[in-house]
């Protein structure tokens, strides 16, 4: 009885969703457009991102609320919008906002209400590479590797693990790496997050998501396993369950513990290694577009087509995009294997 009058309530919930789109189909104006994005939303994003995103709306895009979402280009939007912000200095918001635009006409290529993001390449812009270059130079406190030799320092980083620490700290640095997850995200992993048969991850109240599914590598999946059977818990299905109390997750400081025991604590911390994933990408944007990169690391400001596609944020493009840089990592692990 339950699960009819849910069905119901879905199908009733689809119709409603169908009839706000082609009304707005002939006109679609940002404005509307947005409104209809942000009530699909509602199940998908953490209250945090939502109040960003209406803030960010409220403040540097509804004075374009009015114009058609097919006729936005990446040239008016950087006069009208982001360099205004970029003057101000705020680099941040410069790069949020764009992204958010960008999320919104993806959104509403998915619904059909246009035939292209008219916006895709907006990263391109100097500016706004500019302001990402800033945004980087400006998060201080989170220490990472120099962008420059970075296959060589990272090399160096799991090398110095692979000899001086223990294989649970091991096994915390390759997965960090591989998930590219906050070290919070990571460490309450769970074995029933892994689907095994079809190749994902299940991150459950991320930052900015309340449900975030990863695709997995052969590499991420053997490690998973080696550190719930080493390091877990059966019964609370941990991967990495409590040094003092197993009930609960192993602390999300233990990785920048072990950095700082091994002389990284200027150099590199746990959340650090967000960074360089996201400078890999930044030096590879021939074949990971700069918005899948934020994807892949829930920079995106949201579930662009949960609702259309029933499925998560480019999907497909972050499996091409994780064999990428899984394979990279790959690579730093063998060789270093070959020499030891």
């Amino acid at each position: 009885m339950k699960s009819s009058k849910s069905k119901t309530q879905n199908l009733n919930s689809d119709q409603q969703f169908l009839k706000k789109i082609k009304l707005i189909k002939r006109s679609p104006k940002l404005g509307r457009v947005y409104e209809i994005y942000r009530e699909e939303q509602q199940a998908t994003l953490c209250n945090t991102t939502l109040t960003r995103q209406n803030k960010i709306w409220l403040k540097h895009l509804s004075i374009i609320e009015d114009h058609r979402i097919d006729k936005l280009e990446p040239l008016f939007i950087q006069k009208k919008i982001l360099k205004p912000i970029f003057i101000e200095e705020k680099y941040t918001t410069c790069v949020y906002t764009a992204r958010l635009l960008v999320t919104i006409l993806d959104f509403s290529v998915a619904c059909n209400l246009i035939s292209r993001n008219p916006l895709k390449e907006i990263f391109a812009l100097p500016l706004l590479k500019k302001a990402a270059q800033q945004q980087t130079k400006q998060i201080q406190h989170r220490v990472t590797l120099p962008y420059e030799n970075l296959r060589t320092e990272l090399m160096q980083v799991i090398k110095t693990f692979n000899r001086k620490t223990c294989k649970r700290r091991q096994l915390l640095l390759e997965i960090s790496l591989r998930t590219i997850l906050r070290p919070r995200e990571v460490t309450s992993l769970k074995i029933s997050d892994l689907n095994l048969e079809k190749h994902t991850l299940t991150v459950h109240n991320t930052k900015t998501l309340n449900e975030f599914i990863i695709p997995t590598s052969e590499s991420l999946e053997n490690a998973l396993i080696e550190a719930h059977k080493l390091f877990g818990n059966s019964k609370y299905k941990w991967i990495f369950a409590g040094l003092r109390e197993q009930s609960l997750p192993l602390s999300s400081q233990t990785l920048n513990k072990a950095l700082k025991d091994l002389g990284y604590k200027e150099k590199l911390c746990a959340h650090g290694i967000r960074s360089v994933a996201s400078n890999y990408f930044a030096s590879h944007s021939d074949e990971i577009h700069p918005w899948t990169a934020e994807a892949m690391l829930q920079h995106s400001v949201g579930s662009a087509v949960a609702r259309a596609y029933r499925r998560d944020n480019y999907f497909a493009e972050r499996v091409k995009a994780g064999k990428i840089w899984n394979d990279w990592l790959d690579g730093i692990y063998r060789q270093l294997k070959l020499k030891d």
